[in-house]
This record gives structure tokens, C-alpha cells and sequence, in this order.
């Protein structure tokens, strides 16, 4: 498909929704200035946020589309994370959606907590039926190749579904975008409740941590 076809091809209900949930991630504080960075797959391409723009100003035209390569296809210069989306992408088909997010109590968590495999304790039934246990890498720099092998490997198996980075903030992932969204703020919800709590607040039972995980979807 060359430049003129993905021009005219209709995609704007998508683009909107793209733009929609950019927009929704900032109002959450989960972006500040240009933090936070989002990718989906759309066909053969792939969707991301430009190098340098904020979530609260990216708009239908403002998308820049790469190959599964990363070769840029039309608009700017992609988020310096690009590396990052797609290799999750190309390891995950399952997935569409990946949002790379900053949010302040997110981060506070994150400096308070260990890297591992199960990095926050399941504070909350919706944080432990979405992301628990949650693993953290510990601090890479972003945009570097490093951070972006780390975050592949960790999102490579089937049913991870997010990461958390040490000072830095976290990965989701989604087969849509409101799948994606509601990861990203059930985790955030959980890294509140451990900071006001100053990491004091008792975990729920292992019991009921598997009797909320056979809860059915939907």
C-alpha cells in the first residue's frame, strides 16, 4: 500500500478512537507534557504517537504510521519508545493496543517497591482481576534498546498483560484500546492506594486472590 492509499483509505472512526483515548490518558494523569506514548496495530501498520507531541494535543492527522519494520510510512517522527511497541507487537498477534504511561502515584510506587516478578502486593480485586501479580524491571533509560528488549520479554507470554518500569511508569497491553485503558487504571488505583497507605496496607488473601481471578470476563 503506498502513501496516496493510506491518504484515502477511510480510517477516521479509528484514528477518533486512537485520539479519543490520548486525550482520555491525559485527563486521567496518566501523561503529563509530553510523557506517555501509545501504539496500535491497524493491519499491516502500525499506529504510534509522534516523537515530541502530548497526549492532550494529538489529533486524526497527527498519527504517524510505520511498517511492522518500524519504516516510516507517513507523518513525523515516531515516540522515541517506538522500538518498545513493536516488539511487543510483533510478540504478541494477540495484542493491538499497547499505552506507555507516566502517572505521578504509578512512578511514587514504583521507587518504593522491588523489581521482580510480583512487584506490588494485590491491594485491590480489580488490580488483582486485571494485573496481578505484576512484574517491574528495574530502571533502564528510556527510549534505549535495553528498555526495549526488557519490556518485549516481559510482555512475550500469553496473559501478561502489563509491566511496571522503576521509575519510569508502566506498560499495558489490550486486544482494543479500552482493554489497555482499564489495566493502566486499575494498576494506578492500586499504586494510590500503596502510597497513601505508605505501603502499610494489608494485601487481600491468597484465598480470595484466586477466587477473584476465576471471576468470569464480561
Amino acid at each position: 500500500m503506498d502513501l496516496m492509499d493510506i491518504q484515502t483509505e477511510d480510517f477516521s472512526a479509528s484514528r477518533k478512537d486512537f485520539c479519543h483515548f490520548c486525550h482520555l490518558l491525559y485527563k486521567r494523569h496518566l501523561a503529563t507534557g509530553v510523557g506517555g506514548n501509545v501504539a496500535a496495530r491497524c493491519g499491516t501498520h502500525i499506529w504510534l504517537t509522534p516523537t515530541g507531541c502530548s497526549l492532550r494535543d494529538m489529533q486524526p492527522g497527527s498519527i504517524t504510521v510505520v511498517d511492522e519494520d518500524g519504516l516510516l510510512i507517513q507523518g513525523k517522527l515516531p515516540t522515541k519508545e517506538a522500538n518498545m511497541h513493536l516488539g511487543v507487537l510483533r510478540a504478541r498477534p494477540d495484542v493491538t493496543v499497547v499505552f506507555h504511561v507516566h502517572g505521578a502515584y504509578i512512578i511514587a510506587a514504583s521507587t518504593l517497591l522491588a523489581p521482580g516478578a510480583g512487584s506490588m502486593p494485590a491491594l485491590t480485586p480489580g488490580f488483582v482481576y486485571y494485573a496481578f501479580p505484576l512484574p517491574m524491571l528495574p530502571f533502564m533509560v528510556p527510549g534505549s534498546p535495553d528498555l526495549a528488549e526488557g519490556v518485549t520479554k516481559a510482555l512475550s507470554g500469553q496473559g501478561a498483560r502489563a509491566v511496571l518500569l522503576q521509575n519510569h511508569g508502566l506498560v499495558t497491553v489490550g486486544k482494543n484500546f479500552r482493554e489497555a485503558m482499564d489495566i493502566a487504571e486499575e494498576i494506578d488505583e492500586a499504586a494510590r492506594v500503596y502510597v497513601l497507605t505508605g505501603g502499610k496496607a494489608p494485601p487481600i488473601a491468597r484465598e480470595d486472590i484466586e477466587s477473584i481471578k476465576t471471576i468470569p470476563r464480561g
